[in-house]
């Protein structure tokens, strides 16, 4: 007898082998691990550092003022914001938009690479880590918020414009393939034994 469990509603069943069936519960089809699961949230996790670049290179935020467009950066933003005072602002965007991307990718990265190479660090760790990752996912997505909110309510034509910049697209895609990474990782690769 083996335990097998759903990837998606995580019912335990007891069964006599590894072979696929559908969920009682859920109607998902549960198998001994997700196929390619490895290989793809890796993928996935690539892309989304080669996204990071364009999101932190070019302009955020555009704002139009007489006519005169003026293009800032996440960095731009964040160094205009220390320079008028507004330390906690310029904190907040510094972690939700810099920080965490970068920590999130690097953590995924690591996991993936310690399935591969033999690190000295516990299951129970990576658990956590990947624990962490998926917790905080979300939370990198408050700059395109606030662009989002500014773009949405001020539109004074050519007086006083705010839209977002193609770094806000590129920031999104890295953010929500971040999340398809993560969520796509099947987590009981991570207890297997050492594969060839």
């Amino acid at each position: 007898m083996v335990l097998i469990s759903c990837k998606n509603c995580k019912k335990v069943y007891k069964k006599e082998d590894y072979d696929s069936f559908l969920c009682d519960r859920c109607n998902h089809i549960v198998k001994r691990r997700v196929d390619n699961s490895l290989q793809i949230s890796l993928a996935l996790t690539i892309c989304a550092m080669l996204l990071y670049i364009p999101a932190m290179v070019y302009p955020m935020m555009v704002v139009t003022q007489f006519g005169v467009n003026l293009e800032s950066t996440i960095i731009e933003g964040i160094i205009s914001f220390l320079e008028s005072g507004s330390y906690f602002i310029a904190f907040v965007i510094f972690i939700a938009s810099v920080a965490i991307p970068i920590v999130k990718l690097f953590a995924l990265f690591f996991i993936f690479l310690s399935l591969k190479i033999n690190v000295k660090m516990t299951n129970k760790t990576k658990i956590l880590i990947y624990k962490y990752i998926e917790a905080i996912g979300k939370w990198s997505m408050i700059d395109i918020y606030v662009v989002a909110l500014m773009a949405s309510i001020v539109q004074l034509d050519e007086l006083f414009n705010i839209k977002g910049g193609v770094a806000a697209t590129s920031f999104s895609l890295m953010v929500i393939i971040t999340i398809f990474a993560a969520h796509r990782f099947d987590t009981r690769i991570i207890w297997d034994e050492k594969r060839d």
